[in-house]
């Protein structure tokens, strides 16, 4: 398999866009129009053109709690076994889901006109808050281990390969190859040390943290200082491998933390579901 390395082109040439790349790209652009459409929502309540109880805006109501039970569809298909049939990949569910956690309550924030309103619509409104705002939390945990803890230790040792690649083809300009890679073999230990237990883990978020970012500043200030694309390359190799340094030391504290937010989530959830249905209830009974 070619090493990262042997994927950049020419200076001349554009890179291309990868699929994660554009992943990335649109997820952050989904987020910002949510909150640009939040922030327009909130500065404008006392305006919004539609009644909670009748048109569109009870119609927001309906979809908002649609897309929130929807919700349910992702952790389902989880638990459908390998080799039975299941329409959609665990993959889209996860990405549909996190759509719809987003999309969902914009929904029911336009439908509740940014307002509490009565009891049973501010215990409903609330409870959908603090789901949503799990949800946020427990993406960010999930983002922090859902490679896994051998994925992280195999592109660690990538990582520093590609980087002795690059340094062999630069020796000839007196880059110490040895020297640097004796540097950063220590950081590799300890975090494939700290990433094994939860408290050395929790430890090294800090402390292992903090010290990495220095060493990255100081090994690139004792990089060759060219803007040939080999030393660019090698210098966005040390910057990865230390960014894989911290999150395979940090994998195991994160990991039980998504653990303990899973316990939470799902019972959060049916709350909400069980606040949904004394709001509908209520509305339409008084």
């Amino acid at each position: 398999m070619a090493s990262r390395a042997e994927k950049f082109q020419s200076s001349s040439e554009r890179p291309k866009l990868t699929a994660g790349a554009i992943e990335r790209f649109v997820s952050l652009a989904i987020v910002f129009a949510v909150v640009c459409a939040v922030g327009w929502g909130w500065g404008n309540r006392s305006g919004l053109p539609f009644d909670p109880e009748d048109g569109l805006g009870y119609w927001l109501g309906i979809g908002g709690g649609t897309m929130m039970i929807i919700l349910l569809g992702y952790p389902l298909r989880k638990r459908v076994k390998k080799g039975k049939s299941a329409p959609g990949s665990i993959g889209f569910w996860f990405r549909f889901h996190m759509l719809l956690g987003l999309l969902g309550p914009l929904a029911i924030l336009y439908h509740s006109r940014f307002t509490w309103g009565a009891l049973n619509s501010a215990l409903a409104l609330g409870a959908m808050i603090v789901v949503a705002s799990s949800g946020l939390v427990g993406r960010f945990f999930y983002s922090r281990v859902h490679r896994g803890y051998s994925g992280r230790k195999l592109e660690l040792r990538a990582l520093k390969q590609e980087m002795d690649d690059l340094m062999a083809q630069l020796e000839a300009r007196g880059l110490p190859r040895e020297a640097i890679l004796a540097r950063i073999q220590p950081y590799e230990d300890r975090a494939i040390r700290a990433g094994g237990a939860f408290w050395s883990s929790a430890a090294a978020v800090i402390g292992l943290g903090v010290e990495t970012r220095l060493a990255e500043r100081r090994l690139i200030a004792a990089l060759p200082h060219g803007a040939d694309r080999r030393t660019i390359n090698l210098r966005d190799l040390v910057h990865e491998f230390f960014k894989a340094v911290r999150r395979s030391a940090e994998f195991a504290f994160y990991d039980r933390l998504l653990r303990l937010w899973h316990l939470f989530h799902l019972p959060l959830f049916f709350i909400l579901v069980a606040a949904a249905v004394l709001h509908i209830v209520a509305v339409h009974m008084y």
